[in-house]
């Protein structure tokens, strides 16, 4: 009886494993389509803006406020906590009790929403443009525009918060496709309204301040637009799933639900710098650049780092959304073994991909740059301090991808208390390092992009330890240091080969198709260089591409 249990275990935990698989592949497609429109996104802004504007940077600046609190209250804390407690309904009490907690947290949610959207305006509003005792310019050299545009963006709030706590619901009832559309629909509304914004305002780099605010008024009412377009694209697929919030909204919740949501918020509470840690750092060198760096500072930075996030997410938050319900249901069951192969699984195929982006990428830091973003009124200047600070970002995606694994394992097992004690301390070194390398060392927008990326380092040697040593989730990964020597190996090869190819034909194709060329030498070369070198992670990886021939060639 017992073989036969662990024989049925087994196979459960390989069809968990497979649908695992086939989500992060469904997730990455549609997170590749909204970073593409992300990326349009941001050329369009840059060859209307410019890389000096500081009518842009304000902007840039206000709109990292409703992205904070989109990580804490919605992606990160709150979305966390809401599908721990959803999951544990569903289990043990039916989908309705399910439903029942959704529609409460939902209510008391929106209420915080609104009242904090009223104190981010009010703090914005009255706060001085100066520190006072430090003659700290903190809003940089147009503080009234900062607080407009703070102002004008602070709603957004509402809608992308929301909308993240549904759509983490949506993902605990195994729905993930209009999830990962919303942020598909936010790029194409905001590259319309840059459409029309150039069409009908005359906007460019050149354009007198005033010119430029008007366009950046319009842009923040495209901006809402978008973030409610978003939370409705949710409304069929809830219906579908049994979470409809219509039914019952206006009634009362039971105390149980009422007491279970208060749960809810009460878990995310200490999830907030936990699961925000990264973005939080953003924050602090959004903050340092509008009010330490030259003008284009903030837009550098933010170009930047747009960059880096696309690999980022494309591999590391859709492998780490798409395992998250089936870490939550192994630590609910207490299969504590199997928890930690489902983590060690998921972090060495995100390796597998994510160690040839970071040397991919720093090494063709300013062809890509130059790609994408010198055109308009966005100059050579601009490109040569957005590519060092995309060089030093690159660095931050192996570390700021496994923590948020990590610390999702963490709450998988009902910690929630250390990620939050690491990620505060980072929070300070991260600050420390941004204030050393620009005042000290006298670097610019990549001195911030440095710090983040040490920081991120840390919080990842603080972190992963724990898990066995506080959790008895021993790993049970033979080779790994092995592994990785191959991966590295095979990267370096990898990035060699790109850089190869994009010097060698200068002189005979342009930028971006060369770039294009160069980034298909350095796949190919990756993934011939870990078949020679036999990394264990290429099996898995052939076999997949072995099974879409497969389905391609039956069709």
């Amino acid at each position: 009886m017992g073989a036969a249990e662990g024989d049925s275990r087994g196979a459960e935990v390989v069809v968990r494993q497979r649908g695992v698989a086939r989500r992060t592949v469904w997730i990455s497609i549609l997170t590749l389509v909204s970073r593409v429109l992300g990326l349009v996104r941001e050329v369009i802004s840059a060859g209307l803006f410019g890389d000096a504007s500081v009518v842009y940077d304000a902007f840039l600046f206000a709109w990292r406020v409703p992205n904070l609190f989109r990580r804490f209250l919605g992606e990160g804390a709150l979305s966390t906590a809401l599908q721990s407690s959803l999951t544990e309904a569903d289990a043990r009490r039916g989908d309705e009790a399910g439903r029942e907690l959704f529609v409460a947290t939902l209510r008391l949610l929106s209420g915080l929403l609104v009242a904090l959207c009223a104190v981010v305006m009010g703090a914005v509003t009255l706060l001085p443009d100066v520190m006072p005792g430090t003659g700290f310019a903190w809003l940089g050299p147009e503080p009234d525009v900062v607080r407009e545009l703070t102002v004008r963006l602070a709603p957004f709030v509402l809608f992308v918060c929301l909308t993240a706590a549904v759509g983490g619901a949506l993902n605990v009832r195994g729905h993930y496709s209009l999830p990962a559309l919303g942020p598909v629909l936010l790029n194409v509304l905001w590259i319309l309204g840059l459409i029309a914004i150039a069409a009908f305002l005359d906007g460019s780099g050149e354009a007198e301040p005033d010119a430029q605010l008007e366009m950046v008024r319009w842009l923040a009412w495209c901006v809402l637009l978008a973030g409610a377009a978003q939370l409705l694209l949710m409304s069929p697929a809830l219906r579908r799933r049994g979470l409809s919030p219509t039914t019952g909204w206006l009634r009362r919740p039971s105390p149980a639900a009422r007491r279970a949501a208060r749960a809810v918020l009460e878990r995310s509470a200490p999830l907030a710098f936990g699961a925000a840690v990264y973005q939080i750092n953003v924050m602090v060198d959004g903050l340092m650049a509008q009010s330490l760096l030259a003008p284009g500072g903030q837009t550098v930075h933010y170009l930047a780092n747009r960059v880096q996030q696309f690999p980022l997410a494309l591999v590391a938050i859709a492998a780490t959304t798409a395992v998250f319900p089936a870490l939550a249901a192994l630590g609910q069951e207490r299969r504590l073994g199997e928890l930690r192969r489902l983590h060690d699984l998921t972090q060495r195929n995100v390796l597998f991909v994510a160690l040839p982006a970071t040397v991919g990428l720093a090494t063709l830091a300013l062809p890509v740059t130059a790609a994408l973003f010198q055109y308009g009124h966005f100059g050579e200047l601009g490109v040569e301090r957005t590519a060092d600070t995309l060089r030093m970002l690159s660095f931050a995606i192996l570390p700021a991808g496994a923590v948020g694994l990590v610390a999702r394992t963490y709450y998988a097992v009902g910690d929630f208390k250390t990620p939050v004690r690491v990620s505060s301390l980072m929070l300070f070194v991260n600050a420390g390092l941004n204030v050393a390398f620009i005042r000290l060392f006298d670097m610019d927008a990549d001195g911030l992009a440095l710090a983040t990326a040490l920081t991120s380092f840390g919080n990842l040697l603080f972190l992963l330890p724990g898990l066995s040593r506080k959790h008895d989730l021993v790993s049970q990964e033979s080779g790994f240091v092995s592994s990785v020597a191959r991966m590295t190996a095979a990267s370096a090869v990898c990035a060699a080969a790109a850089f190869a190819c994009e010097r060698g034909l200068d002189r005979w194709l342009p930028g971006v198709p060369r770039l294009t060329l160069a980034i298909a030498v350095g796949v190919v070369a990756y993934l011939a260089a870990a078949r020679a070198l036999r990394v264990p992670e290429w099996g898995p990886f052939a076999d997949r591409i072995q099974r879409i021939r497969s389905r391609i060639g039956g069709k």
